[in-house]
């Protein structure tokens, strides 16, 4: 028996940078932005985590580029995968906002931000999950 799965969309969890260090969060573009991440699932923490990463490293490059940015918001959607194991399919960052005056400048940041944002990257790595059991026993 084949296991079917329905397309499904997640997000948006919206990240938003002030332009002068406070990052909030909210996932309808109504607000209201919090200082935490949503919680209610984890896929939005997910979301969330994606968005702030890509958030301080573009704040990380603009830095080591001697770049003033200003306010910006990035807003994260993901699509589950339709066949196993259960995952997402793929994840999609829109930034926008107040980066730099000129588009293009502001598409280069964003492109080498993405380059060292270890969270982004890290879905892209193998992940071990194990059991330990209660009784100090080796993990199995």
């Amino acid at each position: 028996m084949a296991v079917t799965i329905k397309p499904k969309r997640f997000g948006p969890v919206i990240v938003r940078f002030d332009g002068a260090g406070t990052v909030g969060f909210a996932t309808s573009p109504e607000g209201p932005f919090l200082a935490f991440p949503p919680s209610d699932k984890p896929v939005s923490t997910v979301l969330a985590s994606v968005g702030h990463c890509l958030v301080e490293s573009l704040r990380i490059v603009a830095t080591q580029q001697s770049l003033v940015i200003g306010a910006f918001s990035i807003t994260v959607t993901a699509s589950k995968a339709i066949d196993l194991p259960s995952r997402l399919a793929t994840i999609d960052c829109l930034v926008t906002g107040d980066i730099q005056p000129e588009d293009a400048a502001a598409a280069d940041l964003v492109k080498t931000a993405k380059t060292i944002c270890t969270i982004s990257n890290s879905l892209n790595s193998d992940i071990t999950v194990r059991y330990v059991p209660q009784d100090g026993s080796p993990a199995l």
